[in-house]
């Protein structure tokens, strides 16, 4: 089994990333995959674990530390990594961001017997991924992205909620992963007036 771990985009931010992927979609058939799951920023890509009753624990504990926080997506890229095309949002890398990302690798350890991932550590930069599929004769990822007039973007969301996706033990695609879990993150209290 394996699971990730992400901070969920707002409703104007999903409603912008689901309206490229309709865009996309007019251009070329695609195959929705990546847009499956809402729009958000990972923290930790897919690891595997053991007891999922440990794993939601833990998560619910890490939600309940962190303060909600701007993040910042300023332009729209495109990369193929294993055969597959992917359009995204960059996402302006912060040190709350960078922060969480190693707290979740310091922690993990503790909760599952192999916490690595591919993209991970201090090399792992973040994204939006808006959508993604296999590169076969044609290339409507790359296509799209070379289309676009501007790529610049200037999205700004709150995070305020953090989600754990579950992948089941088969090669991930369309069908195998689901949004398992979603926690508000921490509810900071206004002063009385």
């Amino acid at each position: 089994m394996k699971a990730a771990i992400a901070l969920l985009a707002d409703f104007p931010t999903q409603n912008i990333a689901r309206r490229m992927v309709f865009e996309m979609s007019q251009h070329a058939e695609i195959e929705f995959f990546g847009s499956l799951l809402p729009a958000h920023v990972s923290l930790k890509q897919p690891f595997n674990f053991e007891d999922m009753d440990k794993l939601e624990t833990w998560f619910d504990s890490l939600a309940a530390q962190i303060t909600p926080f701007d993040i910042h997506l300023d332009s729209v890229y495109y990369s193929a990594w294993e055969g597959y095309g992917i359009i995204g949002l960059h996402v302006v890398e912060t040190p709350t961001l960078r922060a969480l990302h190693n707290q979740i690798n310091r922690e993990l350890p503790q909760i599952v017997a192999d916490p690595s991932a591919a993209h991970d550590g201090d090399e792992y930069r973040f994204h939006m991924t808006v959508e993604l599929g296999k590169i076969e004769s044609s290339n409507p990822y790359q296509a799209f992205f070379d289309e676009l007039a501007d790529k610049k973007t200037d999205i700004t969301f709150r995070a305020q909620h953090l989600a754990l996706f579950f992948y089941a033990d088969r090669p991930i695609q369309s069908g195998s992963f689901i949004v398992y879990r979603v926690a508000p993150l921490k509810t900071i209290i206004p002063p009385p007036a």
